[in-house]
């Protein structure tokens, strides 16, 4: 199995004998470990399931099963350039900090010593009953769980609950319910059950906390993990028949176009913490020849993650830390990447503050992979010039899923901007075999980039690949002969669609028989849906306030109210939504999210000129693309498609700059059943007939969050 060399990252419970980097190295890592599932009142395996590699793990047998998920303050070490000894004016040698965070645990198969600070991975499929167990074994907190007389100032950071990020399953009761409050308990369990439905799409997905107010402050301490739907449906053919007006095709599952392809998970994040000086405030050095201080811990302190002051605003790009990759820093990937291979690489954005742009380029450097760990922030440029080709020669990435959810069509960049709570699934290919970089490219943070997103690039991690056998096709002709070979040999019964399937992906290819989601691009509007953000909100209570907000228009921008259903949607309907920042904001833009059902992009437009057109812009190629989550750039107008099927109940949308949704940029949505007269239903007993501004019941009085 092919397994990830640690040079710089977050271990635990690491032995560090003094002197370089080299000497600090752990024991090789690989992909995140895989959450331990087993039917009810079935023994647990006693060793941990298979990682993620080159065999894919396998979902977990049994059409029910359950996993344990721990919620603890986990000591661990985090590599950081701007600690350490110096090592000349203003430049120091970097160490590993001390921290104390908050951690997901596997209760049946704890975290290792010398593994790296990344949550388990949950591996399910379609039709499975997911139960997570969870217990809350973080400190207890007064007035905990409650919330200040402002519900939009950040509270309550050890209240906890469990979000699926992009599953399509029900927003009630104990599934995907993000107005749960889960306290510290360490006597009592609390369980959530996700009913993934069998016709779920398979895909990357992932699961965080999402109690407002607490939610930036626990991702930001590493409470994410991957969480991945594997399919093994074929494409298949439904009759005309009954309601059925024509000939349908049912869409199969893309893994089973890549079942003997390595398959790998990157959570990229940003870890905050902070050592703090005798006045309160992180400590932080200046950097050799700026003005600019960045943060350290001294050996023998621990860092920790306990009040905002710290997250948000350029509190990231200020730290001088670097967004990890499965917990670590610097790392390198070997054994099994071999030229004329393509591999799946699922990236998984679960961090608050930094867009990441991502290429892939090969190394013209030599010089040791200890040297390259102890490169601080402002040495990268230099670094990626030494070490890395030219930008012109990036190597060709192939999405073949957005968020989760697979293309009608294979597309092909030099880049991939994930911005927070992004997923994109990449066939990625080498000519040739060599040391390759992954880099983390600079973006113009103004236009394209989350608040806060550190201004310079970063080597993610070196790949290593070994040589193939025979002479080595381009990457475009290796994606394209992966994917037409495996299709011919899918068993698919109708010879029709078979022969489409093929022709499609040997054309362009084609991921129409695999892609989950019908286009809404030409179905008819029900409703015209509007949001806008601003950073600006007036206060939500007389001598309140101001803050981050959300509005219909420019005028009505308010802070989030969890009393406020008028945003109440209709089952069965299919809604345009317009999206935009509100005029004279901040140059700031905000990734709208979601949850329950995805949107497919319609056009993405500034000063009428269409983005989705231009391959320099991070709207390329997503026009008719289904997603869960979208950046929308000041002064651009973004407007996108949603069906609302299946599920009913109260959730919410916000910006997925999560300390902007802890402190009011969030919004209470309800989807109900239609009434005889295409309005929604009142949803039950004790709703009152008032109603909201689209006719939705509303509430009486106080509900609280």
């Amino acid at each position: 199995m092919r397994q990830l060399g640690l040079l710089g990252g977050a271990a635990l419970a690491l032995a560090l004998p003094a002197g370089t980097a080299l000497a600090r190295q752990a024991p090789p890592v690989s992909d995140p470990p895989i959450l331990t599932m087993v039917a009810p009142g079935e023994a647990p395996p006693e060793s941990p399931l298979k990682l993620f590699g080159a065999v894919p793990a396998p979902p977990p047998k049994g059409d029910e099963v359950e996993a344990n998920l721990d919620i603890v303050l986990l000591k661990a070490k985090i590599w950081n350039p701007n600690s350490g000894k110096p090592i000349g004016k203003d430049k120091y040698e970097g160490a590993f900090d001390d921290v104390e965070l908050r951690a997901y645990q596997d209760r049946l198969h704890p975290s290792q010593p010398g593994r790296p600070y990344v949550a388990p991975a949950l591996v399910s499929r379609p039709g499975q009953t997911v139960r997570v167990k969870i217990r809350n074994l973080l400190p207890a907190e007064a007035n905990c769980p409650g919330h200040p007389e402002d519900i939009n100032e950040p509270h309550c950071f050890n209240t906890t609950n469990l979000h699926s990020h992009g599953l399509w399953v029900s927003p009630a009761g104990i599934s995907d319910n993000v107005l749960r409050q889960l306290p510290p308990n360490p006597t009592f369990t609390y369980e959530y059950e996700y009913n993934i439905p069998g016709d779920h799409p398979a895909g990357t997905f992932w699961y965080h906390p999402h109690v407002h107010g607490s939610t930036a402050i626990q991702v930001s301490s590493g409470l994410v993990g991957a969480l991945v739907i594997k399919g093994d449906r074929l494409p298949r053919v439904v009759e005309a028949g009954g309601d059925l007006p024509a000939r349908k095709v049912v869409p199969g599952d893309i893994d089973v176009l890549l079942a003997k392809s390595p398959d790998h998970v990157f959570v990229l994040q940003q870890i905050q913490y902070a050592c703090r000086d005798a006045e309160g405030k992180p400590k932080a050095r200046i950097i050799a020849g700026t003005s600019r201080k960045n943060w350290y811990c001294d050996a023998g302190e621990t860092g920790v993650l306990d009040s905002y002051d710290i997250i948000g605003g350029g509190n990231w790009s200020n730290s001088g830390r670097f967004t990890t990759v499965n917990g670590a820093t610097l790392e390198t990937l070997n054994q099994k990447a071999v030229a004329g291979a393509p591999e799946r690489w699922r990236f998984i954005h679960g961090g608050v503050s930094d867009t990441v742009k991502i290429s892939i380029r090969k190394r013209i450097g030599t010089s040791p992979l200890a040297a390259l760990a102890k490169v601080g922030p402002l040495g990268q440029d230099a670094l990626i010039a030494k070490e890395c080709a030219p930008s012109s020669e990036a190597v060709s990435q192939f999405e073949i899923a957005a968020d989760g959810l697979t293309r009608q069509k294979v597309l092909e960049r030099k880049s991939t901007v994930m911005q927070p709570g992004y997923r994109s699934d990449l066939l990625v290919a080498f000519a040739e075999p060599g040391s390759y970089c992954v880099i983390d490219e600079l973006v113009n943070v103004q236009q394209s980039g989350v608040e806060g997103s550190a201004e310079r690039r970063q080597l993610l991690f070196v790949v290593e690949v070994a040589p193939g056998a025979g002479p080595v096709a381009p990457p475009a002709d290796q994606v394209k002969t992966l994917l037409v070979n495996a299709a011919s040999n899918l068993p698919i019964t109708d010879a029709t669609l078979k022969e489409q399937v093929v022709a499609d992906l040997r054309r362009d290819l084609t991921l129409a028989s695999f892609s989950p989601h019908p286009t809404l691009l030409a179905d008819k509007i029900d409703n015209e849906q509007t949001l806008v953000f601003s950073l600006s909100a007036p206060p939500s209570k007389p001598g309140g306030k101001s803050g981050p907000g959300i509005g219909r228009t420019d005028a009505d921008v308010k802070r989030f109210d969890p009393n406020d259903f008028s945003r109440t949607l209709v089952l069965g309907d299919t809604d345009r939504w317009t999206l935009s920042v509100k005029t004279g904001d901040p140059k700031v833009g905000h990734p709208f999210h979601i949850h329950v059902n995805p949107f497919e992009l319609e056009s993405a437009t500034k000063d009428g000129v269409d983005l989705t057109k231009d391959p320099n812009s991070e709207y390329f190629g997503l026009t008719g693309v289904f997603k869960d989550t979208l950046f929308v750039e000041p002064g651009v107008v973004v407007k996108v498609r949603s069906h609302y099927a299946r599920y009913i109940g109260d959730f919410v949308l916000h910006c997925h700059i999560l300390n902007h949704e802890d402190k009011g940029m969030m919004e209470m949505v309800r989807v109900a059943d239609r009434g005889p007269d295409g309005k929604p239903i009142a949803l039950g007993h004790g709703l009152t007939d008032v109603a909201g501004p689209e006719g939705a019941a509303r509430p009486p009085g106080h509900m609280d969050h």
